[in-house]
Order: C-alpha cells, then sequence, then structure tokens
C-alpha cells in the first residue's frame, strides 16, 4: 500500500522514510520502528506514541502531526515491526534554520513560529501530555510555513499531582531538573522551547 521513497531521519524510537500512498497518490511519512516483543505483547514506549496519537488525531489539532494509519507488518517470537503512517512535512525546523540565509530568519517569522509551536505545545499540556524530547528535529514546518509538533516516543500521560521520573533525552535542549534527576512536568517543555527560540536567533 505504501512505496518507500527516501530516507528522512532516525527518531527516538524508529527510522522515517518518505513514501507513496499507491491507491491515492500522496506523499506520507513511514515510521518503522523494530520492538523487541514481550510476555505481554509490544513494549509500552511504542504502544504510548500510538495511543497518544490517536487520541490526539481525535482533535485534529493544526499544529500536531497527524497519524493516519498503523501497521504491523512483521512480527516473529523476538519482535514486532510495526509502520507509523504520518502525513508527510517537507522540512524540519532545524533544515528550515539551515536554509535561511545570512543573517537569519525575519524577527516576524520567528514569533510566528514561536507562536504556533506554543499553540501546539498549549494543546498537549491542556490534555495532560508531557512531550519530553522537543528539539528542532522533530518540530515540523510545512511548505507554507505551518509549524506540527512531531515524535511522541517520550511523550508521557500525567495527572496534575504526577511528578515523572528523569528519562534519556536530548542533552542540549534538557532542562535543569532532568540534568539534576529531580521529578518534572510540563515545565522541562517549556525549558526546551525556550532552548529552540534562542536558536532560532542565533542558529546554534
Amino acid at each position: 500500500q505504501y512505496e518507500p521513497v527516501a530516507e528522512i531521519g532516525v527518531g527516538a524510537y524508529g527510522t522515517v522514510y518518505k513514501a507513496r500512498d499507491l491507491a491515492s497518490g500522496r506523499f506520507v511519512a513511514l515510521k518503522k520502528v523494530r520492538v523487541q516483543a514481550t510476555e505481554n505483547g509490544l513494549p509500552l514506549s511504542t504502544v504510548r506514541e500510538v495511543a497518544l496519537l490517536k487520541r490526539l488525531e481525535h482533535f485534529d489539532h493544526p499544529n500536531i502531526v497527524r497519524l493516519m494509519d498503523v501497521c504491523a507488518t512483521a512480527r516473529t517470537e523476538r519482535e514486532t515491526k510495526v509502520t507509523l503512517v504520518f502525513e508527510h512535512v517537507d522540512q524540519d525546523l532545524k533544515t528550515f534554520l539551515d536554509k535561511a540565509p545570512p543573517p537569519g530568519l525575519p524577527h516576524d517569522t520567528i514569533k510566528d513560529l514561536m507562536r504556533q509551536f506554543l499553540r501546539g505545545l498549549d494543546f498537549l499540556h491542556s490534555n495532560c501530555i508531557v512531550h519530553r524530547d522537543l528539539k528542532p528535529e522533530n518540530i515540523l514546518v510545512t511548505s507554507n510555513g505551518q509549524v506540527k509538533l512531531a515524535d511522541f516516543g517520550l511523550a508521557r500521560i500525567y495527572s496534575c499531582q504526577m511528578a515523572l521520573t528523569p528519562v534519556v533525552v536530548t542533552l542540549w535542549y534538557r532542562a535543569p531538573e532532568v540534568l539534576l534527576q529531580a521529578a518534572y512536568a510540563t515545565p522541562v517543555d517549556l525549558w526546551s522551547g525556550g532552548c529552540i527560540f534562542a536558536e532560532m536567533f542565533r542558529r546554534k
């Protein structure tokens, strides 16, 4: 049903490919994940991402990447191959920043990107979801400048009184409480957002 065209990149839990939907002819993004089988089936991290995306799909938020399909392509005693089918977006924020000619993005463009980013983040937090791995590679930018948050492999649903435990997140965007292995919640995403905001200005 889907024909891979090119490799886009590697996310927290799998490789992402640009592919063509043979039925419609449209391009999609395939996230192929090889997961080790457990006694209870798929690992929690994989089930978590699928459940989160299916939950978010119901709202169809303009700043959250859309999950279109889920396929279990192969299964053995040791592992299961799962393919997540997303809407295809041409580039991530890192590529978008790299393409910007000197001296960098205009301030109005940075404001617009951050406004959309914060709308998506506010939507996640309003639904009690902490992303936990925000970085330019996990923020997609369409050809018309629309921002979409992606890669929810490390995301967690939390209660307002719940403190999350430390987890491996991309080093340069970690909040102090994560580095200090302290309990944390939604503010860690805001810290990452601040780092990304600064990177838009400094381009590094």
